[in-house]
């Protein structure tokens, strides 16, 4: 029986650096690359990037990618401190008044490593079917980008980098993006902040989006009009949350400034915790899969830390959470295996 397999990304800046680190394990033991495992790959923020990154081709036409995971994970350790330039001690300070007033970073990293890194690659140019998710404020709506509606309507077959910077445009860090993308009565030119304001975890968003379009997906589950759902898995990857908690008398007490710096992580962690809670509700039992860590230390908890020091510590979570961690392994090999997408054991 054919099967219908999501990769669902949520966002988290540097972050990104945790399902990299789990995707590595997945081809592991799937022994190929993740486009060719999953039907559907959704990405929020730093998620979209990643979903972009790890199903673009060497060339048109050409079914073999053209970064391994080891190249995306680069860019998390490498350059992610050209996107979120680290501050001095006194700079930062002297910044905090000016981050009340304007976004945290001025775009020209992000514009230079995406445009680097994509390209003029399309959305058209997917390895497999991608949707990445922003929130477009000049329609006040949800915006998904989609391949599978881009292959439909050349209108909207826009540039992948145009998707990734309208969807990691995140609130207080980063300016919102400008681009063109038309949609029926919608007003095509789009001012678009970041998915993870509204879908943080894009996986419900993406079982809605095959559930709708199954048909156009050319799945071999359908049945007539019905979905053989019992065939349907769905793997979610988190970047990881501060577990740390907020206080009686800080949550009764504090202003502005205070919660410019905390909102955007309980935001996350809610929407997050809540899609986690309507899936498992949803899925058959064993065909749904989220896998994250839990960050105890807020000192690494930033999402544009760039640090070494930040990036050395959230793998090692991850390391003792995920990827070295005896129970994590099973229930990955667990959903693996149910999926269809376990390698078969090299014979001696």
């Amino acid at each position: 029986m054919k099967k219908f397999r999501i990769l669902s990304i949520d966002g988290g800046g540097l972050r990104g650096i945790v399902p990299v680190s789990i995707l590595e394990k997945v081809e592991e033991f799937t022994g190929k690359p993740i486009w060719e495992s999953f039907d559907l790959i959704a990405g929020t923020s730093t998620g979209g990037l990643i979903a972009c990154g790890i199903t673009l081709p060497k060339a048109p036409g050409v079914k073999e990618a053209k970064y391994d995971l080891n190249y995306i994970m680069n860019i998390y350790k490498e350059r992610g401190k050209e996107i979120f330039p680290p501050r001095g001690w006194l700079a930062n300070k002297l910044g905090i008044l000016s981050d009340a007033r304007n976004p945290k970073y001025l775009d020209k990293g992000v514009h230079k490593v995406f445009s680097e890194v994509l390209g003029d690659a399309r959305l058209n140019d997917s390895l497999t079917q991608i949707m990445i998710s922003s929130y477009d404020l000049n329609n006040n709506m949800p915006l998904f980008l989609k391949s599978r509606s881009s292959r439909k309507n050349p209108g909207q077959n826009i540039l992948q980098y145009h998707a990734c910077r309208a969807t990691s445009a995140a609130p207080t860090y980063l300016p919102a993006y400008e681009f063109e993308y038309p949609n029926g009565k919608e007003m095509p030119h789009r001012l678009c902040i970041d998915g993870g304001v509204f879908i943080n975890n894009p996986s419900l968003g993406a079982l809605s989006e095959f559930s709708r379009n199954a048909h156009e997906y050319d799945s071999e589950i359908i049945k007539g009009e019905d979905i053989d759902y019992d065939e349907v898995h769905v793997l979610s990857l988190g970047t990881g949350t501060y577990s740390g908690v907020i206080t009686a008398s800080e949550a009764k007490s504090s202003g502005l400034l205070f919660w410019a710096t905390r909102i955007s992580d309980i935001m996350m962690r809610g929407v997050n915790k809540a899609t986690d809670y309507e899936m498992l509700e949803m899925m058959e039992e064993g065909n749904y899969l989220r896998l994250s860590i839990n960050i105890p230390n807020e000192k690494f908890s930033e999402m544009d830390n760039s640090s070494k020091e930040t990036i050395n510590y959230i793998l090692d979570l991850t390391k003792k959470d995920v990827t070295e961690n005896t129970k994590s392994l099973d229930e990955l090999k667990k959903w693996l295996s149910k999926a269809g997408l376990m390698a078969e054991p090299k014979l001696v």
